[in-house]
């Protein structure tokens, strides 16, 4: 299981990252949490906006994830904000 973190979330590149706030659609309420099953290279990932609205987005394609509208909260990490997410580019850059 990989535990993802402000820190280790930088490795996933620039690219990767800017496709994640991207999809958060530039709403600082918006939050994301990352898969933490798999290998870590381009985990899939969930986006909650602020009406509550949850999509879960493929991390290789940064796609609509078909196979469900929502992970299993044991398999995702902690929450991460719109704010946290920026910092991440930063490392990331």
């Amino acid at each position: 299981m990989i535990e993802w973190n402000q820190s280790n979330l930088s490795s996933l590149g620039v690219v990767f990252i800017r496709n994640v706030i991207n999809h958060m659609r530039g709403r600082e309420e918006s939050t994301v949490r990352f898969g933490i099953t798999g290998e870590g290279i381009s985990p899939n990932y969930q986006v909650t906006f602020p009406n509550g609205l949850v999509r879960a987005i493929r991390g290789s394609s940064h796609e609509a994830y078909e196979q469900t509208d929502e992970f299993e909260d044991g398999r995702v990490s902690e929450v991460f904000s719109l704010t946290d997410m920026q910092r991440v580019f930063e490392l990331a850059s």
